[in-house]
């Protein structure tokens, strides 16, 4: 039993020696040299992303402050229009009191003045 165990341990750290790879010191330098180009790209490639995007909230804060704006006008607009608003209800009130000044008494009515004037004329 153990043999197994140490043959089994022995299998392993062979296989883990075995799996090993080793480089020489032109091959790293190569390496090191193609990773360190792809981060050169993945940078150059996030400083175009920095600079788009900087552009566009550049012109987000262009379009905030045309909202602001529009925003204020809109507000003016809205106060003028309640403005307005009052002063046309008060325009109303003003010309319904004109029409009850201007419709006829009951005793201005040329029909009662008709019949009255007719039973006299008769009397």
């Amino acid at each position: 039993m153990k043999i197994l165990k140490y043959f089994i341990i022995f299998c392993f750290a062979l296989s883990i020696i075995d799996a090993q790879d080793t480089f020489t010191q032109a091959e790293a330098l190569e390496m090191i040299k193609q990773r360190d180009a792809q981060w050169e790209g993945k940078i150059e490639k996030a400083d175009s992303l920095i600079a788009s995007q900087k552009e566009l909230i550049a012109d987000c804060e262009g379009l905030v402050g045309n909202l602001e704006e529009t925003a204020n006008l809109d507000s003016l607009l809205l106060n003028a229009k309640s403005a307005q608003i009052k002063l046309l209800k008060a325009r109303d009130a003003a010309n319904e009191k004109l029409v009850q000044l201007v419709e006829p008494k009951w005793y201005e009515n040329q029909y009662l003045w008709l019949i009255i004037g007719f039973t006299l004329g008769k009397i």
